[in-house]
């Protein structure tokens, strides 16, 4: 996936994230076992899912700063889910946007 070449595709990509793991987070509430992949993962999930609508907002409320180097809060609970996160690379993608700036050109 490529980075963003500007705020708007950027903001786009965050959106899609929080609608996929909206969509992640329904499916471990309709799994009724305690078990299952995506239930287990409900609580990983919600904590991405709030780090993304607080990286929205404070995008949208004009505090943002792209280009950080360092990674976003909670890429440490991405990390730890990698493997069962569909959308990893997704979210990968706003990361190193927001570590090293939009893409030029």
């Amino acid at each position: 996936m490529q980075k963003p070449r500007n705020v708007d595709e950027y903001l786009d990509l965050i959106d899609q994230a929080i609608f996929e793991i909206d969509e992640l987070i329904m499916c471990a509430e309709d799994e009724n076992d305690g078990e299952a992949e995506f239930s287990i993962l409900r609580p990983d999930l919600k904590q991405i899912e709030d780090g993304l609508k607080a990286l929205l907002d404070e995008i949208k409320g004009g505090n943002y700063v792209i280009g950080r180097d360092e990674d976003l809060p909670f890429m440490p609970v991405v990390q730890k889910v990698r493997r069962s996160l569909p959308i990893a690379s997704l979210i990968d993608t706003i990361n190193i946007a927001h570590k090293k700036g939009l893409a030029k050109g």
